[in-house]
């Protein structure tokens, strides 16, 4: 693999995990059109995402900091873990059943992800939510941190932006913007994490021939990977929360009906015009 393509992949992990536009979509995409797949040089894909997490502790690192230090906000630790149960559930029954690659193997499944958080993100922005009228993160109740849990869950498919679903699914439970993305990106550090460990713990069980091709990969182009995905990643939150905060998180949703409906173009005409 050359450094460029690492560079690029660093680049789109960096924006799409935290813009509502899909990063494992992109991710397929490009892998399908270019003719590479990202997801199986399992040691780029733990160091991308370890880039990606870095950056969301980097950026709510006082956050963090105060629930862990003070008692009284310890029931959001509660509501994390109870919001991260459908996406593991829901991941690892993908993995054992062997979806996840026929999910990221065709450009059909992305094309239709892109299309539903279009949406979704539509559908969220017409409940006007704001910080007057909204709840504070410490007023979200099990009920609702389960439902956009299940957004999470929803989202390990290819198209369908984890971090779009889960703060589309906040305000509707009349979450304030700030807090519909603060609680998104604190699921995102179990899920993020969880999946880049189990690709580890994947790579040690399977022994060192399965990661044969990794080795194509200089120490330098996973050190320029974990940066510019970590550095990405955070300008890409601070772009989206003042979005969010004007309530323009339907801009998005434009870009992913042409993308969506391009993907499904280029799809039909791999398996129709090109036979």
């Amino acid at each position: 693999m050359e450094g460029l393509q690492v560079f690029l992949l660093a680049v789109v992990q960096g924006i799409a995990e935290f813009l509502p536009i899909s990063s494992s979509g992109h991710l397929a995409v490009l892998g399908q059109v270019f003719g590479f797949d990202p997801e199986s040089n399992v040691r780029l894909n733990v160091i991308l995402h370890a880039g990606t997490l870095l950056a969301i502790l980097i950026f709510y690192f006082h956050t963090l900091w105060n629930i862990l230090v003070n008692k009284s906000q310890w029931r959001i630790i509660g509501l994390v873990v109870v919001g991260s149960i459908p996406a593991a559930v829901i991941g690892l029954g993908i993995k054992k059943t062997g979806l996840d690659m026929q999910l990221f193997n065709n450009l059909l499944t992305p094309g239709i992800g892109f299309l539903l958080t279009a949406l979704m993100l539509q559908f969220a922005m017409q409940r006007k939510v704001n910080a007057e009228n909204g709840l504070a993160l410490e007023r979200m109740n099990f009920k609702q941190a389960l439902g956009i849990g299940v957004a999470q869950g929803i989202a390990i498919v290819p198209g369908i932006s984890r971090s779009g679903s889960t703060i589309a699914a906040a305000l509707r439970c009349r979450i304030t913007p700030a807090d519909s993305a603060k609680f998104s990106f604190l699921l995102a550090i179990p899920a993020i994490g969880g999946a880049a460990l189990l690709d580890l713990l994947e790579a040690l069980k399977a022994g060192p021939d399965a990661t044969a091709s990794d080795g194509s990969i200089a120490l330098w182009m996973l050190v320029m990977g974990f940066v510019v995905s970590a550095v990405v990643g955070f300008f890409a939150l601070k772009i989206l929360l003042k979005l969010l905060q004007r309530g323009k998180l339907q801009w998005f949703s434009w870009y992913l009906y042409c993308v969506g409906v391009l993907v499904l173009l280029y799809w039909a005409y791999c398996n129709w015009f090109r036979r």
